[in-house]
């Protein structure tokens, strides 16, 4: 009898233990199932952010190319140039003078005056050339397979003559100007990045307020078009009427 009730009493020593450790068991998933519902949402935000940091290839206004693929598109440009003896020609052109007709109108869509002037700036260039979006109103371009400097010139200065045309947006008659600076490669131990900056000194050396063209070959006074000369003029006009 004593034998029994000690093998009872053992059995339910070991069921206790088992059930207590059970329960515990039960109790330490289910927190840990909690901590990761409130931790998911966490979670997915970090790794949000984790992508957003991430530099992005393409602007999300105009569809163009950002600075980040830009000069990779630019180092193949440079590649093909050595092989097929060619030339590249870097222009950076600065959008500015949004200057609307009349001064009642209410302020411009300017993301629109943007992607219709980004797509203007295609249109002057040849299909496989490259235009990208680096700032909020400035562009970037690579014109390639160019047999002299002069064609860098003459695509600069047809950008222009775009970018000058009238521009009306929702109703609104808007005049822009813009300025260019621009570089031809390739050229020795200078490689993409570089050629794009020295581009954008040619820009910083064009004076403001003035439409015209600077490369960074020129040493006196930046190159000026005819076309920069009448588009001047139509500024002036723009900018009497709002008196």
């Amino acid at each position: 009898m004593e034998a029994t009730s000690v093998s009872h009493a053992s059995i339910a020593d070991v069921l206790s233990v088992r059930l207590v450790i059970g329960w515990m068991g039960l109790f330490i998933a289910a927190g840990f199932g909690v901590a990761g519902l409130l931790c998911w949402p966490y979670g997915q935000d970090l790794a949000r952010r984790k992508q957003d940091a991430v530099p992005s290839a393409y602007d999300g206004v105009t569809g163009l190319p950002t600075r980040r693929l830009f000069l990779v598109l630019l180092k193949q440009a440079l590649s093909r140039a050595e092989t097929t003896k060619r030339r590249v020609a870097v222009l950076v052109c600065v959008l500015e003078q949004f200057r609307p007709l009349s001064t009642s109108s209410a302020a411009p869509n300017m993301t629109l005056a943007v992607r219709v002037q980004a797509a203007r700036i295609k249109s002057a260039l040849q299909p496989h050339d490259v235009v990208a979006r680096l700032d909020e109103y400035t562009f970037a371009v690579v014109a390639d397979n160019l047999e002299s400097s002069d064609e860098a010139r003459l695509i600069a200065d047809k950008i222009q003559k775009t970018i000058a045309l009238p521009l009306l947006i929702e109703g609104q008659e808007l005049l822009i100007s813009c300025r260019i600076g621009g570089i031809v490669g390739p050229q020795s131990g200078t490689g993409a990045e570089s050629l794009l900056d020295a581009a954008s000194l040619a820009l910083s050396n064009v004076q403001t307020g003035n439409v015209s063209i600077a490369f960074a070959s020129d040493s006196t006074t930046p190159f000026s078009s005819p076309s920069s000369q009448a588009s001047t003029g139509r500024m002036r006009h723009y900018a009497d009427a709002r008196r």
